[in-house]
């Protein structure tokens, strides 16, 4: 009897192997041509990086906008190239409060205005210069630390507002006076 239980195991084993390859090949078909459809995905990626490597350096040497803008940006700006806040809104052709409202996080530029802005960035100290000179501004910061709309009449007027209103007050004259004056005014 060992040796026909040995008998029916040998047989299992070669049917259940046989089983196991039969349903394998097909498996092992479709293995291999993933494989294939995977490397023909990655000379594609290849191919598309090199295109998209090639582009990208061409819109290196292309003026870029930011798309993220910090408001910090224009104070650092105004602090590299020495400008006011009045000098910086001549150059981009804004107002004063404009640029105090970008500084402040509280406004955006808009985007021809950004462009302007990394215009500015990148220009040297003299061609600064000459396109200040061009619009008709004085160079450097005119009086540092003043805020939009403190101007010399705007001041004077906060100040006159502060002090006090000296009243003229009548003089008291003495009963004594006031008879004498009577007395003359009678005769």
């Amino acid at each position: 009897m060992a040796n026909i239980a040995t008998l029916i195991k040998n047989e299992i084993r070669k049917e259940t192997e046989k089983a196991v390859r039969d349903n394998l090949r097909p498996l092992l078909k479709d293995l291999q041509a993933e494989r294939i459809r995977v490397q023909d995905l990655e000379r594609q990626v290849n191919a598309l990086t090199k295109q998209i490597n090639k582009v990208g350096a061409e819109k290196a040497t292309a003026p870029q906008v930011r798309n993220a803008f910090r408001s910090s940006v224009v104070g650092d700006l105004r602090k590299q190239h020495h400008l006011s806040q009045g000098s910086l809104a001549g150059l981009l052709g804004v107002g004063l409060n404009t640029v105090w409202l970008w500084e402040k996080g509280r406004t955006r530029p808009r985007v021809k205005q950004q462009e302007g802005l990394d215009e500015i960035a990148n220009l040297s100290a003299p061609q600064l210069k000459r396109r200040l000179t061009a619009a008709g501004i004085k160079e450097g910061k005119s009086k540092p630390g003043r805020k939009p709309g403190s101007t010399k009449a705007v001041l004077a007027a906060k100040k006159a507002k502060k002090k006090p209103v000296k009243k003229t007050s009548k003089k008291r004259v003495s009963a004594k006076k006031v008879t004498r004056k009577r007395k003359t005014s009678q005769k």
